[in-house]
């Protein structure tokens, strides 16, 4: 048996993987393969489950259930690289809509998808967006063709990785951006040091059935080279998440734990004022966590790749 890249559509031997895991969510067994032609990797069986985020498959979906998010790390290149404050905006994975939000506040027309309706319900009812849907990719460029809808801007953070067609995916974009529009988004970045420590041994977070694709630099800027956008890449990184490196080497399994605890008290408790009081106070110890270790975190910043790969660019 073969599988084909879905990123190049090169055939791969079913039985040259590199590694299997057995995910809790369903108890499906997935291999992880690597292409020789493109470089990239994958996991099979390679299959979006929508459920998974309803059903808050990964703890973090609790907290955009709870309408407590602020804006994610991975946003912030956006607003300090993009060039553009205006125009008919679409996020696509918008969740909870704490991107959308911000971006409304710069002058952008703004728009939004996810399959998660109980994160869309947040956007509407907690930050008032209107022009947000539970639905499929697919199903809105539909409801886009039918209302003549084209934008300036489309936005896809950490979303390309959960795909089961990449290509697919980018085609539907096409379809939507004006001829001059722009994508602007994020993927984990499967170099750095931050997601190879974390996956399996302490987080699941990229692992199927949420995360299937596996993006280098190089294999993004190529993937997308070769689907006919013309993109800059970079990889982000903060102080915080340097810091959360360092905690991790120095107490591995211990610290993890203890935040997975606090996490789960805050999630499983359906008081929100108190969850977003406990939210609050975790992000306080992050700060202190984050401010004593700037000095450590300054010396080995410059040789640590970020967490995520920043893309900007439009069609060729």
């Amino acid at each position: 048996m073969k599988y084909k890249c879905p990123l190049c559509d090169f055939e791969i031997n079913s039985d040259k993987y590199l590694e299997k895991y057995i995910s809790d969510f369903n108890n499906q067994e997935y291999k992880l393969y690597h292409c020789l032609n493109c470089d990239g990797e994958w996991w099979e069986p390679l299959k979006i489950i929508p459920e998974f985020y309803e059903e808050e498959g990964e703890i973090a979906y609790d907290l955009y259930h709870a309408g407590i998010r602020n804006i994610q790390e991975w946003h912030i290149p956006f607003f300090k690289k993009f060039f553009l404050n205006q125009g008919r905006l679409l996020d696509i994975g918008c969740g909870d809509g704490v991107f959308i939000k911000e971006a409304q506040k710069l002058g952008f027309e703004v728009w939004g998808i996810d399959f998660d309706k109980k994160s869309i319900e947040v956007a509407k009812n907690k930050f008032g967006l209107k022009n947000v849907f539970p639905m499929s990719l697919e199903e809105f460029v539909d409801l886009a063709k039918e209302k003549d809808l084209k934008f300036d801007v489309i936005t896809f953070f950490e979303v390309l990785e959960h795909q089961d067609k990449p290509k697919e995916f980018l085609e539907q974009i096409k379809i939507l951006l004006k001829p001059e529009g722009y994508i602007v988004g994020t993927v984990p970045n499967r170099e750095s040091v931050f997601i190879n420590l974390y996956q399996g041994k302490y987080d699941k977070t990229d692992l199927p059935p949420h995360h299937f694709l596996r993006f280098s630099k190089k294999v993004l800027k190529n993937f997308f080279e070769h689907q006919g956008f013309s993109v800059e890449i970079s990889d982000t990184k903060s102080l915080t998440e340097i810091a959360t490196l360092i905690e991790i080497w120095l107490f591995g399994k211990y610290t993890f734990n203890l935040k997975k605890k606090l996490r789960e008290k805050i999630y499983l408790n359906k008081n929100n004022k108190n969850k977003l009081f406990k939210n609050n106070l975790i992000k306080t110890l992050k700060f202190f966590r984050t401010l004593f270790l700037i000095p450590i975190s300054l010396f080995i910043y410059p040789f640590i790749q970020g967490a995520h790969i920043y893309f900007q660019g439009k069609i060729k």
